[in-house]
């Protein structure tokens, strides 16, 4: 049972007490209901046999059919209470421990896979916690209560009857486990055809633009295709399954009839005997065609829950608590990289090795270089999306690593290339992630830094307007002024810009960049950029190429001592200007 991922979620559930307690009531209550009453029908058919007739008895048994139908409708809507609490609970766990994971999961994972998991996988436990659990253990007790009740009636007619287990188990085992791997298989192919279209709708744009639909459908449509087949191995097993059970259920009933019609024929077991025993042998041979269902079912919940636990058993970022915010003053001191090597996925391609940098207290530094020279992963390191394998990262003099991640998070304010939105108001993107509420008087006064007020007051609704599922109906310059206006307003210590004027046309540049000249203000600030407008009044200037830093100064420096940043500039990648060192010097 330690490999059972099943149990293992489901101690992750804050179970109801009082509803348990009203579920295993009602379940035995029917389940010893549906074992008296052929005891009370064996009676009352002995009684019509003598030609005496007891009311009472008679009235007992109709009372008693009608409480077990009344708490069987009450028991259905609990247990589906149980089975959406559970999908709650876990749902909930999952949709959390994901958020906490490191960036390394989501870059090996697509997001339409994880969303598979969180929702198909978790409603396959639903149905078996809600359904098929309940229905197994009554099944159990009536199997257990009538086995009894038939040795205390018959034990020549049950001993017979015994032998459909060993057939039952012969048939089941074999064929569950082919169903338990089909349901791995399927599930998986469910996540990535989940995956495939979440990639198609978001791309939309780009599929229409280069008319790739065709190309869309077809990726998708070999994935349903494999999907069907499994559903089909999986459609054939269980019709394997359920003529060999029907087969045995049958023979095993006209077996008991036939033999207990002769024994009542001999006189040895009584009209009312053989009316019980017929009870209990459907009550007994019943479960076994439900059996194989439920363990069908337990198989492919295995498979889900497998999957589940996996992403489970992952560790979260680590929020180092060793030292805590409060335990010291963090100030706003220089950030300093001091040895780092680091490496992604691939071991071979260093981007790091030993690299050694400084980002001076309230001064802007810029870095810049040719693509793929580690500017992004700077920034990667710096947010502590990914650790470093060897070296530090120091503030002022404490590794960032000992600093409360949140608390470390809280510090940096960071605008994209590619801005990302979320889906709602331009309210809820300004104040997205911060802590506490933000005044709307707070809100306008950042906003007018940003340069984004005055926009933001044409738009229908203001700052109450919705702007679509990841912006769509912003430009990319408010976007980006919608960025700053929300970095502005976290106030953070430090400022990571990364090329935040690179897509934009010239006069929506000339509004970020007047927002971004506010927005750097005694902070300490790294900007990657290629063009010279953004860079050209830092403090500092780093180029980095292949990982290393081969120089660093203020402009006229780079312009006049560095051959790379020299070319950079000359070569119009600097803002498309073309500039000599002679004119700059």
């Amino acid at each position: 049972m330690g490999n059972n991922h099943l149990l293992l979620l489901l101690k992750l559930v804050k179970w109801p007490k009082k509803i348990l307690v009203y579920i295993l009531f009602s379940l035995l209550f029917t389940t010893i209901l549906s074992l008296v009453i052929p005891i009370l029908t064996k009676n009352t058919v002995d009684q019509f046999t003598d030609g005496t007739v007891n009311w009472a008895l008679t009235i007992m048994l109709a009372g008693l059919f009608l409480i077990n139908i009344l708490l069987s409708g009450l028991s259905f809507y609990y247990l589906a209470f149980l089975g959406e609490n559970a999908t709650y609970y876990i749902r909930d766990k999952m949709f959390s421990h994901i958020l906490d994971l490191p960036l390394t999961f989501f870059d090996k994972n697509e997001s339409g896979q994880i969303v598979s998991r969180v929702i198909d996988d978790v409603e396959l436990m639903n149905t078996f916690i809600s359904d098929k659990i309940p229905n197994f253990a009554s099944q159990l007790i009536v199997v257990a209560g009538s086995l009894i009740l038939l040795f205390v009636l018959d034990w020549k007619i049950t001993l017979l009857m015994l032998i459909s287990v060993p057939i039952s188990l012969a048939v089941m085992i074999p064929l569950g486990n082919k169903m338990y791997k089909i349901s791995l298989e399927k599930q998986n192919n469910m996540a990535i055809f989940t995956a495939r279209i979440s990639s198609a709708f978001s791309g939309i744009r780009l599929t229409k633009s280069y008319t790739a639909e065709k190309e869309e459908y077809g990726k998708g449509n070999v994935i349903l295709k494999r999907i069907f087949k499994l559903n089909l191995k999986d459609t054939k097993i269980q019709a394997y399954m359920m003529p060999i059970m029907s087969t045995v259920i049958l023979m095993i009933i006209l077996l008991l009839v036939g033999y207990g019609g002769i024994r009542l024929s001999e006189g040895t077991i009584s009209p009312g005997t053989f009316v019980a025993i017929i009870f209990y042998l459907v009550q007994f041979v019943t479960p076994l065609s439900s059996l194989s269902n439920f363990f069908t079912e337990y198989k492919k919940t295995l498979g889900a829950t497998k999957r589940l636990y996996e992403i489970y058993s992952l560790k979260p970022e680590a929020e180092n608590k060793q030292i805590s915010s409060n335990a010291f003053n963090l100030g706003n001191g220089d950030l300093k990289f001091e040895n780092i090597s680091f490496q992604y996925n691939d071991p071979s391609s260093e981007v790091f090795n030993k690299l050694n940098l400084r980002f001076p207290k309230n001064k802007i530094t810029a870095v810049v270089g040719p693509s793929g020279a580690g500017k992004s992963t700077l920034f990667n390191l710096i947010e502590r999306l990914y650790e470093a394998q060897n070296g530090e990262i120091y503030y002022e003099s404490t590794p960032i690593k000992d600093i409360d991640l949140t608390v470390w998070r809280k510090k940096i304010g960071y605008v994209m290339q590619d801005t990302l939105m979320i889906t709602g108001t331009i309210k809820e993107n300004l104040t997205y992630g911060l802590s506490g509420s933000v005044s709307q008087e707070t809100i306008i006064k950042y906003s007018k830094l940003a340069n984004a007020h005055d926009f933001i007051m044409e738009l229908p609704d203001n700052y109450e307007t919705f702007i679509g599922e990841r912006g769509i109906k912003l430009s990319g310059g408010q976007k980006q002024r919608i960025a700053i206006a929300r970095a502005l307003i976290k106030n953070p210590e430090i400022l990571l810009l990364d090329e935040a004027t690179s897509n934009l046309d010239s006069e929506s540049e000339i509004l970020v960049q007047q927002s971004i000249n506010r927005l750097v203000r005694d902070r300490t600030t790294i900007i990657i950029a290629h063009r010279l407008s953004t860079i050209r009044d830092a403090d500092n200037i780093v180029f980095l190429e292949n990982g290393v830093v081969t120089g660093s100064g203020n402009h006229l420096d780079l312009i006049n001592n560095h051959e790379k940043y020299r070319e950079f500039v000359n070569g119009q990648l600097l803002n498309n200007t073309s500039i000599s060192a002679s004119s700059l010097s």
